[in-house]
């Protein structure tokens, strides 16, 4: 039944959470169990399976980085990455970066330790509030801190331009533009 749920809750948004852990390494992840819950404060809430990326007990590094630091970055992932963040959620050693791996650029956030993805037209600095355990999956909290958007994608009285955008979700196992936009009842 759990493939049914994830082909018919679409598409989902995909938030690219890069973190750091105490060892320095940059770790780099999508994840599309994902969405904002909370806007006073402004919360999102991302699940996180559990179990280690390679196979051994322990946390998904993600994770393990998040619990470390206690901060995290969602990068927005627009269709021009689209290969890059696929790549970004290969099976990797605790000692590969995501970043490398994917071609991908660091750059040190405002207020949190984890880096920012350069590349990305819209990063959300954030710290976390909680880690809660249901069924086979952490829901990782985290509180806005810092919102980064790229001037072409920023539009007047706080609107995204969509064009620039040009965000990808996720459908099943696949991805999906989200290009056509409509208005019930109207043009």
């Amino acid at each position: 039944m759990a493939k049914l749920v994830k082909g018919t809750v679409v598409p989902r948004p995909i938030a690219w959470i890069s973190s750091v852990g105490k060892s320095g390494v940059f770790n780099l992840a999508p994840y599309s169990y994902f969405n904002v819950i909370s806007h006073n404060p402004i919360m999102f809430i991302i699940s996180i399976g559990k179990g280690s990326n390679v196979g051994k007990d322990g946390d998904k590094d993600t994770l393990a980085n998040i619990k470390e630091t206690g901060d995290f970055v969602i990068n927005m992932v627009s269709a021009s990455l689209a290969e890059q963040m696929q790549i970004s959620s290969g099976v990797y050693t605790r000692e590969e970066s995501e970043f490398e791996k994917s071609g991908l650029t660091p750059i040190e956030s405002n207020l949190v330790t984890a880096p920012r993805v350069k590349e990305a037209l819209i990063n959300m600095e954030c710290k976390l509030n909680r880690v809660m355990e249901l069924g086979d999956f952490n829901q990782v909290i985290g509180e806005l801190e810092c919102f980064h958007i790229n001037d072409e994608v920023y539009m007047e009285n706080d609107k995204v331009n969509y064009e620039v955008y040009d965000p990808i979700g996720r459908m099943a196992a696949n991805y999906t533009f989200v290009r056509d936009l409509f208005f019930p009842g109207g043009e």
